[in-house]
């Protein structure tokens, strides 16, 4: 025998090795083996080829069963937060879609003072000194974004408001005081420019994804969570004083006056119906989102705000079915509106029963008429109504200002400064009516606006809250936002040019 050669077989040639048997237990494990886990090339025939894995090499690796394990939560929320932080490093349309969540959540959710420490108690559309924020700082970051990647779309959305800042500057400089009560004002309303154009100049990068619709869908959802756990008795924000008594029984959710919260869920209401809707799990959202806002309503029982919620949805009905869009989704809403009037049925007869002219108004549009006939031109000043019509009106001086937007922004500001506030809303008016009537657009922003105008009417005839602080940086916003959609509606119909 020749070394490395034993019963005439060479050692190192597999195919000359003799045949083993298997046991019945080996075949049948054999068997069991995946096919993936088999090798898939012949026998090794070479002194280089490794040693073939058997199925015993097999049963011992890491994932014997042979299923994938899935990563674990926090595996997916570290990639999900790179890969969100790699998207805004790259994509200069997600860091304007990231701050304007930022500003709808501050906005609607923690409109928090931060500055001075120390506040000033006073009853008008803006605070009795210059504060800070949360969303003031919101605004400026948004601000600081957009201008950086779209500085001249940002500047021309301020065009619609060069009148009236023009106005409020030359008033400023000849006849308003600079108490801190007046820059008060000034900033508020400056504030309220300053958001319209950034929810003009946002909305382009928002086109695809409506970051901002779907925010306020989510602070309707929190909104209601708030409302759920103080019906339960943990509260997360508590009401003192007098008017703990007076809101008794009424929904705040995180504002401090079911006003507040009405008006919210209003433009909520508004975003919940503009929400895109192509698939199943999308229009789910919509609509139960629909329905968070009509309870919430409901809940605050605020007559005027209901009776807009109602008139939105029955306009927007009747308008899809003029167009010739009507589904039959649209019975779902018209159950959900009427579900909603018989829920509310009880608190309104007894507020119409214990309040049926709505207070005192009629004297408060009285006092308003003699501020306006004494101030035509200049007005008292921004958010010095309560100062100096309370002078001479104990119930002005308690801290209830006429219930009339058009009047309060009159005695301000002046008849004409009145009137170039409201241009810019009365322009995105007529913007969306002509998309719908002229364009007869499929654009859902335009048709819900359309919807929405004798309900934000109603409020603001009936009510001063829509100036007032974060809610009328909230209807600037929105208004800023669908006006640019009808825009673009516009514009790609071959109306005009961007």
């Amino acid at each position: 025998m020749l070394p490395g050669v034993g019963d005439g077989h060479p050692q190192d040639d597999l195919s000359h090795a003799p045949t083993t048997r298997l046991n019945p237990s080996e075949v049948l494990a054999q068997r069991r083996v995946a096919p993936a886990a088999r090798p898939t090339t012949g026998p090794a025939t070479g002194p280089a080829a490794g040693p073939v894995t058997g199925p015993a090499d097999e049963a011992s690796g890491p994932h014997s069963s042979g299923r994938h394990r899935a990563p674990s939560p926090l595996t997916q929320l570290t990639s999900a937060g790179r890969g969100l932080v790699e998207g805004l490093r790259s994509d200069p349309d997600q860091r304007i879609v990231a701050v304007l969540a930022v500003l709808v959540a501050t906005l609607g959710l923690a409109p928090i003072a931060l500055a001075p420490s120390e506040v000033v108690i006073y009853s008008g559309v803006a605070t009795g000194t210059p504060m800070l924020y949360t969303y003031t700082i919101a605004i400026a970051a948004a601000v600081v974004v957009i201008g950086i990647q779209t500085r001249r779309q940002l500047a021309r959305a301020f065009f619609p408001w060069l009148p009236f800042l023009g106005w409020m500057l030359l008033f400023a400089v000849l006849a308003w005081d600079s108490s801190p009560r007046t820059v008060s004002g000034l900033v508020h309303f400056s504030l309220v420019a300053i958001v319209f154009a950034i929810g003009v100049t946002a909305e382009r990068a928002d086109r695809r994804n409506s970051v901002l619709l779907w925010a306020f869908a989510a602070v309707a959802w929190l909104q209601l969570f708030a409302i759920t756990m103080a019906v339960i008795g943990f509260p997360l924000r508590r009401i003192a004083g007098q008017q703990a008594l007076d809101v008794l029984g009424r929904a705040t959710g995180l504002t401090s006056h079911p006003g507040e919260l009405a008006k919210l869920l209003f433009f909520c209401g508004m975003c919940a119906l503009t929400l895109p809707q192509k698939t199943v799990r999308q229009r789910w959202v919509a609509w139960t989102t629909l329905g968070v806002v009509f309870l919430g309503v409901s809940l605050t029982q605020s007559r005027s705000v209901l009776a807009a919620v109602v008139s939105m949805i029955l306009i927007l009905v009747v308008l899809e079915f003029v167009t010739g869009r009507w589904q039959k989704k649209y019975f779902v809403v018209i159950g959900i509106t009427g579900l909603l009037g018989l829920v509310s049925v009880p608190w309104l007869i007894k507020r119409f029963t214990a309040d049926p002219e709505g207070g005192d108004r009629q004297h408060l549009l009285q006092v308003a008429f003699d501020v306006i006939r004494e101030h035509p031109w200049a007005g008292v000043g921004p958010n010095s109504y309560v100062a100096i019509a309370g002078a001479s009106d104990p119930l002005t001086a308690s801290g209830v200002p006429v219930h009339n937007v058009l009047l309060l922004s009159a005695a301000e500001l002046g008849i004409i400064g009145a009137l170039l506030l409201w241009l810019p809303f009365a322009m995105t008016a007529t913007t969306a009516i002509h998309s719908v009537f002229r364009v007869r657009t499929s654009e859902l922003a335009p048709r819900v606006l359309v919807s929405a105008l004798p309900g934000l009417v109603l409020i603001g005839m009936t009510g001063w809250g829509l100036m007032q602080g974060p809610y009328f940086l909230m209807l600037a916003l929105i208004a800023g936002y669908f006006y640019a959609r009808s825009r673009y509606v516009r514009v790609a119909s071959g109306y005009g040019r961007d």
